[in-house]
């Protein structure tokens, strides 16, 4: 390992160094959240605010700057360069493609993280998906709202009375 650190470029051992602490927080928090620790700052509220990073929002409920999306951004970033230095591209055009891939994986983590809020359902019904359906009475509704009945109806794929 120490032979593999002294054989780097100066250029090559500041990547490393942005790359190899992010890797292990990456995956520290990972373990984590699959064991069930901290999987609570993974909840977003109604506002599409993670509350437990202070996250920034942009525009269509996307949150950008995640503590998530920062280490992975960090890691590709710094893995990245660490590989395309020891190649024989020039050092501006290696730094600023790692860059790139850092920025691009800050956006891709946001959008799948915005993908996967999405799947989450309330399970609510929304009584305005009632209006025009066909429905079976199945203890009559007395006169005058003199006291309450009961309705069989479909709605939103579910069984409702």
């Amino acid at each position: 390992m120490i032979e593999w650190w002294n054989n780097l470029e100066l250029s090559q051992q500041i990547f490393a160094l942005i790359a190899m602490p992010s890797t292990l927080i990456l995956i520290i928090q990972t373990v984590l959240m699959i064991i069930g620790i901290g999987a609570e700052g993974a909840d977003v509220d109604s506002d599409g605010i993670d509350s437990a990073d202070g996250d920034v929002e942009v525009d269509g409920g996307v949150v950008l700057f995640s503590v998530r999306g920062i280490l992975s951004m960090l890691t590709i970033m710094g893995w990245v360069g660490v590989a395309l230095l020891g190649t024989a591209m020039p050092d501006w055009a290696a730094i600023l493609i790692a860059i790139a891939c850092g920025i691009l994986t800050l956006v891709g983590i946001a959008y799948l993280m915005r993908a996967m809020v999405r799947l989450q359902s309330s399970g609510n019904i929304d009584i305005g998906n009632c209006i025009g359906k066909v429905a079976q009475v199945y203890i009559p509704i007395p006169a005058s709202s003199a006291g309450t009945g009961k309705v069989n109806i479909t709605v939103q794929s579910s069984y409702q009375e």
